[in-house]
């Protein structure tokens, strides 16, 4: 737990992923429990696929929008590169890193002029850094749900079944109807399959 009962979680994706459509589900579903609850986002080029790190405090009036270093006890990663640029700067060393293992490579790497790690090579970095890390194919789970477009519902299923944050599953569902009723079939469906899977 942060300092003081806050709760500091980050969301690291690119852009297009709907980190910050995640960040706001998380932050709906405190709101919907009472707590207090701050979110901002920090944005690279997001129009090109540029990181996009979104980040929710839970806990305490007053805060700043964005985690101190070193302070989040939880990192979501919608893509394992971002999660590792992420979490080098703001994971706690107690903290938990989650992440999808499927990769959305930068443009230069996809033009040869970058080169992109192996995803077991990133997950051991991860693991150097935290406690904690659980990785899956979140993509596969969505594609099962109805579409790649939900991998960031999956990763946030999965985000509800970790007990460090202990928001009702409830909520967050009421939460996803609010901020995204449109396929609301589909993205409770991946919601699900995230959990079930972070739960087995």
């Amino acid at each position: 737990m942060g300092k003081e009962g806050v709760k500091n979680i980050v969301i690291a994706g690119v852009g297009g992923q709907g980190n910050v459509l995640v960040s706001q589900i998380i932050a709906q579903a405190a709101l919907i429990q009472g707590l207090n609850v701050i979110a901002g986002e920090i944005f690279g080029v997001s129009q090109r696929g540029g990181s996009v790190s979104s980040h929710i405090r839970v806990g305490k009036k007053g805060l700043s929008p964005v985690s101190p270093e070193h302070g989040a006890n939880i990192i979501c990663g919608l893509e394992p590169m971002e999660a590792l640029r992420v979490a080098i700067l703001y994971i706690r060393s107690d903290g938990l890193v989650l992440t999808n293992t499927r990769t959305n490579q930068p443009i230069a790497v996809n033009m040869g002029k970058g080169k992109y790690p192996s995803v077991e090579k990133i997950l051991v970095t991860l693991r150097s850094l935290c406690q904690e890390v659980i990785s899956f194919d979140a993509t596969a789970l969505a594609i099962e749900a109805g579409g790649a477009v939900a991998t960031n519902i999956v990763l946030l299923g999965a985000l509800s079944s970790v007990k460090t944050l202990d928001l009702a599953v409830d909520s967050y569902e009421q939460a996803i109807q609010q901020v995204i009723p449109k396929r609301l079939e589909m993205n409770l469906k991946a919601f699900h399959l995230g959990r079930k899977e972070c739960l087995a």
